[in-house]
């Protein structure tokens, strides 16, 4: 059961193109945990702890959690031109400063979880997520032609998780990674266009929750960086392999229970974007299509979720959530932040879940995140002045059945 599962999460993953909202991260994993805001390390709230903290599933008993989402975001740029250095002589330039709008459309986003007790203290469990992406398709750029730009990444995640005692408890992931990147900006950067690639990467998550009374508790999980083999595009010329791994991320949580009907929780996450998204990266291992290098500058980033669950009356819960993370772009990079425009911040989620039987209930939430903009310049680009802008939203439907 537990292999079909995955094998029908990982293709349906594939065929999506993600994109995040947390520089190139989801807020969180199903819709359980996007109805509060991203919160799931220091509350456990479904199987998909497995992801953001592993620790978490030992008290959860069996029980499979399904949900795929609606991602659509709405991207647009304005830029005006600055002479090109040869070979790209000055006609090339669109330098009437019109708004562009991507053609990109909405992306289905599927997350599956599945979690069982092996005994009173031992508990395993898998997980497929879509965790990672970004992406633009403009009909037309700053040079009068295409930029197309994609990024997607998939987890399987099995993992354990042990109690040591009725207060603490750990856990620990293996993250089995794919991702599919392509890119096609030859008019901005004089380089051939690159073609689906395909990379496989590995890394590991693990965590830690303890109740300190049966209102608090809090969690800690540590994801490590995610190593990728390079992605191999064949170009004219020979190969491009470019070494593009994701980042290392550390996260602290608390939740509280003030009243039985109501749930507080709340956590402070670190990605380490610098580490792979930095000065000079990604970077290539192999460039025989003289392809330009990439200089994205991101900084890490630090960010806040919070949420509420209310549960009104019996088989019904009611939540609200936030999440808040600085966008970690440097606003210099002028044509990096037109094709991969990572500018959203502010993310305010409402879900819900409902009892239709004794084992079975639906999930339903809702996130949108207004309308957040960087502008800047960059005349070694050939960009006098430029805006991008994006919004979001996202709707998750799904189910939660415990055996």
């Amino acid at each position: 059961m537990r292999k079909t599962i995955a094998a029908i999460a990982f293709a349906f993953m594939l065929s999506s193109t993600a994109r995040a909202t947390n520089g190139m991260r989801m807020i969180g994993f199903g819709p359980v945990q996007n109805s509060m805001g991203g919160v799931g390390v220091g509350a456990t709230l479904d199987a998909s702890s497995i992801a953001s903290n592993p620790a978490g599933i030992a008290d959860l008993g069996s029980r499979l959690d399904v949900g795929v989402g609606f991602f659509k975001p709405t991207v647009s740029y304005t830029a005006t031109g600055t002479p090109l250095p040869p070979p790209f002589p000055p006609s090339l330039i669109a330098s009437d400063g019109a708004t562009i709008d991507s053609d990109r459309g909405g992306s289905p986003i599927p997350a599956v979880a599945y979690v069982r007790p092996l005994n009173e203290q031992l508990s395993a469990g898998l997980g497929v997520f879509a965790v990672s992406g970004m992406g633009v398709d403009y009909p037309t750029n700053l040079y009068l032609s295409k930029s197309l730009t994609s990024y997607m990444n998939a987890r399987l995640a099995p993992g354990v998780a042990f109690k040591l005692n009725d207060m603490l408890s750990v856990g620990a992931t293996v993250n089995v990674m794919m991702a599919q990147m392509e890119y096609d900006v030859a008019a901005a950067t004089g380089q051939a266009k690159h073609s689906t690639a395909t990379s496989w990467g590995a890394g590991a998550t693990v965590g830690v929750e303890a109740k300190l009374s049966p209102m608090f508790s809090v969690g800690a999980a540590y994801e490590t960086k995610s190593w990728f083999q390079d992605f191999s595009f064949n170009v004219p010329g020979g190969k491009d392999d470019l070494t593009f791994d994701q980042p290392q991320v550390a996260t602290l949580g608390a939740s509280v229970r003030p009243m039985e009907m109501l749930l507080l929780a709340a956590d402070v996450q670190w990605i380490n974007w610098a580490d792979t998204m930095g000065k000079n990266l990604p970077k290539y291992a192999k460039n025989e299509g003289g392809s330009q290098a990439f200089d994205m500058s991101w900084k890490d980033q630090w960010v806040l979720k919070v949420g509420a669950q209310l549960t009104p009356m019996k088989g019904l819960d009611v939540r609200a959530g936030y999440d808040y993370g600085a966008m970690p772009l440097d606003r210099s990079r002028a044509f990096e932040n037109l094709v991969f425009p990572a500018v959203a911040e502010h993310h305010f989620t409402l879900g819900a879940g409902y009892a239709v039987a004794d084992k079975l209930t639906v999930q339903v939430t809702g996130m949108y995140s207004p309308e957040a903009k960087i502008s800047g310049s960059n005349d070694g680009q050939a960009i006098a002045a430029y805006s991008t802008t994006m919004s979001q939203f996202q709707i998750d439907v799904g189910g939660s059945y415990r055996f």
